[in-house]
């Protein structure tokens, strides 16, 4: 049974100086020095005693809705069920990497309680951290377009 969670983040602040110099791009990103010019981020541990039946994963997970649909449940995705685990009342850590797609799926997003939490395109994940948890029934995922067998 786990009795921590340790969630590492980062943040980096970029600032795009590309300037064109006789019809020759030359790209210039760095980090902004309104954020101190240096990246911010460290570890994060909750004391969490979750049984192991209260953690769950959903892997290769096709969502099927273009609208908000809920982690409570395995109803966004064309999966039977989770992965692995038991879907808990209340969730403490969320992690969504959105891998591959069909088609064409602009973006992913999750939500909570209706409100987009991160917008993930291709290649991109996020994990987001509540201390005090959130209903998985106000955890949402919808993905930009969906048509069952083509996007």
């Amino acid at each position: 049974m786990a009795n921590e969670i340790r969630i590492k983040t980062s943040v980096e602040v970029i600032q795009d100086n590309t300037e064109t110099v006789e019809s020759i791009v030359y790209t210039q990103k760095s980090l902004d020095g309104n954020s101190g010019s240096r990246s911010w981020g460290g570890s994060y541990s909750l004391s969490q005693a979750p049984a192991d039946d209260k953690i769950c994963y959903w892997t290769n997970a096709v969502i099927d809705s273009n609208t908000i649909d809920y982690l409570n449940n395995s109803a966004w995705t064309e999966s039977a069920d989770v992965t692995g685990g038991g879907i808990p009342t209340t969730a403490h850590v969320v992690a969504v990497e959105y891998v591959k797609t069909l088609g064409t799926v602009a973006s992913v997003a999750v939500t909570l309680a209706g409100e987009v939490i991160a917008l993930l395109t291709l290649g991109e994940a996020v994990v987001i951290p509540w201390h005090d948890g959130e209903l998985t029934s106000s955890i949402g995922l919808t993905a930009s377009a969906y048509s069952d067998g083509v996007n």
